[in-house]
């Protein structure tokens, strides 16, 4: 494996020098660099900018348990049901047990939940959950509307830098995996020296064809911490969501249709009106997100269509268009009435369960490299994410790696004296080439996976990741390629590895074939 992008000698690039790296502009980023002490430098390194990250898309909210009625124990044992009983239940409870004070500090922070008239926070249901404990800002804003005020926090700290439009490369180390600091590229390659580095890339949606992410998502913290040597973990959970808005007119990422709208009483049916779920689980159009998602795609399948329906007609335009603006605008731009019309929708890669190992403060299996949100594997998800959970992770869980930083002996580092490999130019076709590898993971590794399918798919990702690494790579559409092959292909080895079907992994019965291709 290709051990770095850059192929130039790292004391000859430009270099800043900081105390902490953190790659990554979404909620779980931001609120890990504005915990982390006044007296350290961080540098916040961001793909795109600020206001593109997949935290803003966040409709639902952000689960807790903060009412009279609930309780971490009920939350617990939620979130352990919808895992498929993988979670890493240490995780979990530290997940439950810290939410309530985590979502009592962002209203500190300035984040205005939706209250009632005596100013008491109002609370929702979603899929699998036993008690209404999702919290939301602006109805169906919620992401959106945390995260505007995290980057207003953070636009005023004199000891965050913030590096927008600069790509994540390479995870500087030591011959004894001692972290150093991290290559990125923005209008050049440069260094940035820090012994603490805190991945907080998002997920992996760029990967599919389908997905709700914003189409930069791919994986490139995770690629990166790979090849620096850092374990991986839970790789063949990949999340799809039920509900994306089917609009075969557009080429962005899929809008999303919140799985809030199902739990105010929406309906799925399919092309005969009939209301399928109430045939498939016990808890009908709340069951856990993978159980619906397959069931969706059982009706897709069986009935030769491309998606099905949601119907919350049962609800008036007044409470709608208050209780979900966001949704309530976008379908009407595309000519959806949410109370005259059938919302047609189909599943699409929404969140990713697995990503860099972690322990219960974030720290990886590199001294000095920290992972959090969903680039991270806490096991908090096991092999299926409870809705509205992953909000919560991200602050919980990037505030016990700011207290992790907070707490360490920070030492100044030195860069290691390697001179990355040199490489041939690259005669690449970059886009046809990121085009098979979406194909591939949406035909081979999404929702109803098999042996031969996983086989025939990690061929093609093997040999596309090959031709990367053979090239001397100048752009991010090359850099996101090589990191889409790498991620693509450790998803379809974990998924080809376990054969039972489980959570969010749905194996097809085949017959029997070789486990594995030769290279």
């Amino acid at each position: 494996m290709r051990r770095y992008i850059v192929n130039s000698p790292f004391k000859k690039l430009p270099t800043q020098e900081f105390d902490v790296v953190i790659a990554g502009g979404g909620l779980s980023g931001l609120y890990t660099a504005l915990n982390i002490r006044s007296s350290l430098r961080v540098a916040l390194l961001v793909k795109a900018n600020l206001a593109q990250a997949n935290s803003l898309l966040a409709q639902g909210g952000i689960a807790a348990a903060v009412k009279d009625d609930d309780s971490p124990e009920i939350h617990y044992k939620d979130t352990l049901r919808a895992s498929a009983g993988l979670a890493n239940t240490d995780n979990v409870k530290v997940l439950v047990e810290n939410g309530s004070a985590e979502i009592k500090h962002l209203a500190l922070l300035g984040v205005k939940f939706d209250s009632d008239d005596q100013g008491n926070w109002l609370t929702t249901s979603e899929g699998a959950h036993k008690r209404a404990r999702i919290l939301h800002c602006g109805g169906d804003a919620t992401g959106k509307l945390i995260m505007q005020q995290m980057i207003s926090l953070v636009r005023t700290r004199s000891n965050i830098e913030v590096f927008e439009n600069h790509f994540l490369t390479d995870i500087i180390t030591h011959q004894d995996n001692t972290v150093a600091g991290v290559v990125a590229m923005g209008d050049h390659f440069k260094v940035l020296k820090a012994g603490q580095v805190v991945v907080a890339t998002g997920g992996i949606g760029g990967i599919y064809q389908h997905s709700t992410n914003y189409s930069i998502t791919t994986g490139d913290g995770i690629a990166a911490a790979l090849r620096a040597g850092a374990r991986l973990n839970n790789m063949e959970f990949v999340q799809f969501h039920p509900t994306a808005f089917y609009n075969p007119g557009s080429n962005k990422s899929l809008f999303l249709i919140s799985e809030a709208v199902r739990g105010e009483g929406g309906i799925l049916k399919n092309h005969k009106g009939e209301a399928f779920m109430q045939f498939r689980h016990k808890f009908k159009d709340l069951a856990p997100r993978d159980v619906v998602s397959r069931e969706i795609f059982r009706e897709m399948t069986e009935a030769g269509t491309d998606h099905v329906f949601l119907d919350i007609r049962s609800k008036g335009q007044k409470y709608l268009q208050t209780r979900f603006p966001t949704i309530f605008d976008h379908l009407k731009e595309n000519g959806i009435s949410m109370h005259n019309h059938l919302i047609p929708v189909l599943p699409a890669q929404h969140y990713f369960m697995g990503g860099i190992q972690t322990n219960a403060y974030g720290q990886t299996s590199l001294q000095g490299l920290y992972a959090c949100g969903e680039a991270a594997c806490t096991g908090v998800h096991g092999a299926n994410r409870l809705a509205s959970n992953s909000l919560l992770e991200c602050v919980v869980f990037g505030s016990r790696v700011a207290e992790s930083i907070n707490n360490a002996n920070l030492k100044q580092v030195d860069l290691p004296d390697e001179n990355p490999a040199k490489y041939t130019k690259s005669r690449l076709d970059i886009k046809a080439l990121t085009l098979s590898v979406r194909k591939m993971m949406q035909d081979y590794g999404g929702i109803a996976r098999s042996p031969q399918g996983l086989v025939h798919a990690l061929d093609h990702l093997t040999k596309v990741m090959a031709m990367c690494e053979l090239s001397d790579l100048k752009s991010s559409d090359a850099f996101e390629l090589l990191n889409m092959s790498l991620v693509g292909r450790e998803i379809l080895l974990a998924a080809l590895a376990r054969r039972e079907s489980i959570g969010s992994h749905y194996m097809e019965e085949e017959p029997e074939i070789a486990l594995y291709p030769v290279w």
